[in-house]
C-alpha cells in the first residue's frame, strides 16, 4: 500500500483495536521519535473523541535525560506520571528502536527504572488496555539492512489488517490447542523444553482488546498482530531451550530447573545475558508465556522481534511478567525471544514443524 495512505491507515486500525471511547483520556507513549507517525495517531485518538495525552520516551531522549538529569531527581520521575495514570483510561505505545543505557551513569539508571517501574505497576493494578505499536526507524532498518521506505513497505500490510481478517487463521489453531495440557519444544541442537499448561487457558492476539479478551486477563495487544499463546505453571518448566539471538549473546542454550533459568551458555554474550535477568526485580527467570504467529503477510524474519514473532509458524517464548495475561509471575523484566525453524507439541500432536504450521 502507498506509504501516505498506510499510516493513516494504521492508526485508525490501532485506535479501534484499542477500544478508543468517546472522552476518554489516552496516553500515547511515542518511543520511536516519528512525527509524522504520532501525528497520526493523535489525529486517530482524537476523531474517536477522546483526549490524548503525549509522553516522550524516544531512545535518544532517554539517554539524554539520563545523562544530564540527577539521579535524585530522576527518582521522583514518577511523582505526577503516579497520579495521571489514575486518570487515564488506555495506553498506546509507538515502539521504535531498543532503548540502550549501557553508558549512561549506573545511579542515574537505577532511579530513572525504578520509577517508571512503579509507573508499570500502576498501570498493572488498574488492568489498562494496552497495544504497543511497531513504529519502523532509519535506525531500525539500517540495523536489518534495508531502506527505511522499503521496510515500511514490507511491514505496513502486516499492521494495517484486519482484526476479522486474523481470526479465522486464529480460531482454526485454537480448536487444534485448546484442549492440551503439556507442551514439548524443540528448538535445535538437540534442545528439548517440557512446559505444563495445566489449567491456564489459551489466549489470542488480533490486534483487537474486546471485552472476551478482558475476562481471560488479557489486557495487552500488540500491531502487527496475529498469534496465539498461553502462560505456562511457573515452577513446572524444565529441560534445555536454544535460542540463535538473545539480546547480545548468540548460540545460547538456557538450561532450565524447577521452572527457572538455572544456566545460561552462549557461543557469545553468556555474560551479557546473565547480567540483564540479574538486575531484574521478582522471577526474571521464568518463563511467561509461549506463542505461535499467524500474520500471514509476515512470512520471512527481519530480526525484530516484535514483527519476526508475528511470522506464520514462528515460535516466541518471553521471560519475566505475567500477571497482565492472567499467569501469577511478578518482575520488573518482560522481554520475547523468537524460535525460528522450532517444532512444537501440544500433548503428542505436532502442531508446528520446523517453523511452519502443519495442522
Amino acid at each position: 500500500m502507498p506509504i501516505d495512505e498506510g499510516w493513516p491507515r494504521v492508526a485508525r486500525r490501532a485506535v479501534a483495536g484499542l477500544g478508543v471511547q468517546p472522552g476518554e483520556l489516552v496516553q500515547v507513549r511515542d518511543q520511536a521519535g516519528r512525527p509524522e507517525v504520532l501525528v497520526e495517531m493523535l489525529l486517530a485518538v482524537e476523531r474517536a473523541g477522546a483526549t490524548p495525552w503525549l509522553e516522550i520516551e524516544p531512545p535518544a531522549y532517554v539517554r539524554r535525560l539520563l545523562a544530564e538529569g540527577n539521579p535524585a531527581r530522576l527518582a521522583g520521575w514518577d511523582r505526577h506520571r503516579g497520579e495521571l495514570v489514575q486518570r487515564i483510561d488506555r495506553v498506546l505505545v509507538l515502539g521504535g528502536d531498543d532503548l540502550d543505557v549501557a553508558d549512561a551513569p549506573p545511579e542515574a539508571v537505577a532511579a530513572w527504572r525504578a520509577a517508571r517501574h512503579r509507573v508499570s505497576e500502576a498501570e498493572e493494578a488498574r488492568r489498562l488496555p494496552f497495544l504497543l505499536l511497531a513504529v519502523p526507524t532509519a535506525a531500525r532498518a539500517r540495523q536489518i539492512g534495508m531502506a527505511l521506505a522499503d521496510l515500511e513497505a514490507a511491514v505496513l500490510p502486516a499492521m494495517a489488517v484486519e482484526a476479522t481478517t486474523l481470526r479465522g487463521e486464529i480460531d482454526r489453531i485454537l480448536g487444534r490447542v485448546v484442549t492440551g495440557r503439556t507442551l514439548t519444544v524443540h528448538s535445535g541442537a538437540g534442545c528439548t523444553l517440557h512446559l505444563t499448561l495445566a489449567a491456564r487457558p489459551w489466549m489470542s492476539d488480533d490486534g483487537a482488546i474486546d471485552a472476551e479478551d478482558r475476562a481471560h486477563g488479557a489486557i495487552v495487544s500488540n500491531i502487527p498482530a496475529g498469534s496465539i499463546y498461553t502462560t505456562v505453571l511457573e515452577s513446572a518448566t524444565h529441560g534445555q531451550l536454544c535460542l540463535p539471538q538473545a539480546g547480545e549473546a548468540c548460540d545460547v542454550v538456557l538450561r532450565f530447573a524447577g521452572g527457572r533459568i538455572a544456566d545460561i551458555a552462549a557461543a557469545s554474550g553468556a555474560d551479557a545475558l546473565r547480567a540483564m535477568f540479574d538486575r531484574h526485580s521478582g522471577e526474571p527467570r521464568r518463563v511467561s508465556h509461549i506463542g505461535i504467529g499467524l500474520n500471514p503477510y509476515l512470512r520471512q524474519p527481519l530480526n525484530w522481534v516484535l514483527l519476526d514473532e508475528h511470522i506464520h509458524g514462528a515460535l516466541f517464548i518471553a521471560f519475566g511478567e505475567n500477571r497482565y495475561m492472567g499467569g501469577a509471575n511478578e518482575s520488573s523484566l518482560n522481554v520475547d525471544y523468537t524460535l525460528p525453524g522450532a517444532t512444537l507439541l501440544v500433548d503428542d500432536q505436532v502442531v508446528v514443524r520446523d517453523g511452519k504450521v502443519i495442522v
